[in-house]
């Protein structure tokens, strides 16, 4: 997996964290090789977040250190709703509550973040 680049320690902690929880359920219900795919997926989320800014004209701040949050999200969503059976749904919905609930406590503290420009 690549190194996610951060902004400052408190950005660090805070991504670390999230993709740490959203790594543990998707490896909690899924295969080894759908767990692979997991992980390939979240790599080119995070090539996106660190090369945002040298492909694209229009970035900012704001932009770049939400990347990872909300497209780690949406995957995880993703991810969830392919591996959904009878048997897994209760465990799958109650995943999906404590995935929006680390989501908006991360916006929450990413928000904080001021950017300095030296």
């Amino acid at each position: 997996m690549q190194i996610p680049i951060y902004a400052d320690p408190f950005h660090k902690e805070a991504i670390e964290t999230y993709i740490k929880l959203c790594k543990t359920f998707a490896e909690d219900i899924g295969t080894k090789q759908r767990y692979k795919t997991y992980e390939d997926i979240l790599d080119t989320i995070l090539d996106y977040h660190n090369g945002y800014g040298d492909r694209t004209k229009s970035n900012n701040f704001y932009d770049w250190i939400m990347i990872i949050p909300i497209n780690t999200a949406v995957m995880t969503n993703g991810f969830f709703a392919g591996a959904e059976t009878r048997t897994n749904r209760a465990v799958i919905r109650a995943y999906k509550v404590l995935l929006d609930e680390a989501l908006r406590t991360c916006v929450e503290k990413l928000d904080k973040l001021e950017f300095k420009n030296d």
